[in-house]
């Protein structure tokens, strides 16, 4: 049921939507790059450590630390696939 008068939104209600958003989309992206194994797949884990700096974020701030902690993990995880891929392989 709704309330009336209507419930103020939070002020910070759209920013972390559209960070929950970005990060999830962009991690998407990420997905298809990597699964498409072409030569710019490697650039993927650019777009996956991108991803995961907006959803620790987001999770940080929206109260979902678990989220916001995995994230953390996969920053690190992508910045060896990063070094891995992009920096020593060349």
């Amino acid at each position: 049921m709704k309330s009336f008068p209507p419930e103020k939104k939070s002020t910070h209600e759209l920013p972390l939507k559209l960070l929950e958003w970005s990060g999830a989309l962009i991690a998407v992206a990420a997905a298809i790059m990597l699964s498409l194994n072409i030569t710019i797949s490697p650039w993927a884990f650019v777009l996956y450590f991108i991803s995961s700096v907006i959803l620790a974020i987001w999770g940080w701030y929206s109260g979902a630390y678990a989220i916001a902690v995995q994230n953390m993990v996969f920053m690190l995880i992508n910045s060896i696939a990063i070094y891995r891929w992009l920096i020593i392989a060349q």
